[in-house]
């Protein structure tokens, strides 16, 4: 047998394990946090409010250097640029010190071991290879290289932006725009599905367009890194990965699927993508690093089929949360994400300082994710439970929805 043909990823077990935890009857969290008056929530509401529209009018005066700064000879040092970048830090730490969303300082701590820089590199370099992409295909990519950075501080390792980590998180937007595509016929998918394929098993393709060229060069620069015969659990991830992709569509096209099944094909795509990552950071894990791995990105990946409902409803597009159609239901849902998410992020006594922060920064805000999903629909889930999502809320749910409005404001208003 060849070397690349061993399976080095117990990815049935990884899916057994997250199945049976999310499934189990684990009661709602409430142990694990503080209930904020109301008083308090309006109190932070309107600090949030003035910091962001301060923000936003102190930014105006350096917006045109900042436009520019993508430019291949933008001169990095520019002054102008450096304040806005200075800005943006000073209004970000005020949060942490006033506790206006957070009672750790989590979003200092973020800074203080280099995600913005990070995040800064990454964006000019895309911006920069394929001036086409529009910030929000930019955007959606820099989200998985904020969880590849998370898992650096996991590990204890710097944070950076590799080469390999820049490639597969540029695949996220080609891919997914076309996969997601409810314009593009079924038979186009499945076609290119069979390419890529092919692709990331190391054989060499000829693309069909355009974005299929882009894709498979980024594949190319993966395995550059990354040889298949010498990192064959690396090649791995991403087959499957790419597996999980194919299986999701099964979601729009077959109205069999069961409860279970929906459930298994949001957790294998969402823990077989983190657990790419986790590969793309190393080039191997061992079974506590895959586990972890895994089971981040199944919860992510259900946070996003809750966020989605609205879209995922009118696509017909078949998750754990489009299948619920009462407030009761609704309620149980997302009742058992909160608990895989705190279940799954326990501390561990074999956890150091760093792990222990980690898991605690990652429940709090998908938590914080999950509250603002609710406060956006407000419909979706009882009375009863919507005041108990809220009481333990640093803001009244309603309000995410509106800072979310002034953070988009000040985004579009830079690039």
């Amino acid at each position: 047998m060849k070397k690349t043909d061993v399976h080095t990823i117990p990815i049935e077990d990884l899916l057994t394990k997250s199945t049976a935890a999310y499934l189990m009857d684990t009661p709602f969290p409430d142990n694990r946090l503080s209930k904020i008056p109301l008083w308090k929530k309006i109190w932070n509401e309107k600090r949030l409010e003035r910091l962001l529209k301060t923000l936003k009018k102190d930014l105006h005066p350096y917006i045109s250097e900042f436009k520019a700064y993508a430019e291949p000879a933008a001169n990095r040092d520019n002054a102008r640029v450096v304040k806005l970048k200075e800005l943006v830090i000073d209004t970000l730490e005020k949060i942490d010190e006033k506790k206006l969303l957070f009672d750790q300082p989590f979003l200092t701590y973020f800074l203080s071991q280099g995600y913005m820089d990070a995040a800064e590199g990454f964006l000019l370099k895309a911006e920069t290879d394929d001036a086409q992409l529009s910030h929000v295909d930019i955007f959606q990519a820099m989200r998985n290289v904020w969880i590849m950075n998370s898992l650096q501080l996991y590990w204890g390792n710097p944070v950076k932006v590799t080469a390999p980590m820049y490639a597969y998180s540029m695949l996220y937007p080609y891919t997914d725009n076309l996969l997601d595509n409810p314009e593009i016929d079924t038979r186009i998918k499945k076609a290119f599905n069979q390419r890529l394929s092919k692709a990331l098993s190391g054989e060499k393709v000829d693309a069909c367009s355009d974005t299929e060229k882009r894709i498979f060069i980024l594949v190319d620069e993966i395995f550059e890194q990354f040889p298949k015969n010498t990192f064959p659990a690396v090649t791995e991830s991403i087959q499957l990965i790419h597996k999980a992709q194919v299986e999701s569509l099964k979601q729009t096209a077959d109205k069999s699927l069961s409860e279970d099944d929906i459930l298994k094909i949001s957790l294998f795509k969402g823990g077989t993508s983190v657990l790419a990552d986790a590969f793309l950071l190393t080039g191997s894990l061992n079974r506590e690093q895959m586990v972890f791995s895994f089971h981040y990105g199944a919860f992510l990946q259900l946070l996003d089929d809750l966020q989605d409902k609205e879209s995922d409803l009118k696509e017909q597009t078949q998750t754990r949360f489009t299948i619920r159609d009462t407030q009761e239901s609704m309620d149980n849902e997302i009742t058992k994400l909160i608990a895989y998410i705190y279940k799954v992020n326990s501390p561990d006594s074999s956890d150091d300082q760093t792990k222990a922060r980690l898991k605690d920064i990652i429940s709090r805000c998908t938590l914080i994710m999950v509250m603002e999903s609710v406060g956006k629909n407000l419909g979706c889930v009882t009375p009863a439970f919507y005041r108990k999502l809220e009481s333990y809320s640093k803001v009244r749910l309603k309000t995410y929805r509106a800072l979310q409005e002034q953070i988009e404001s000040i985004m579009e208003s830079i690039v």
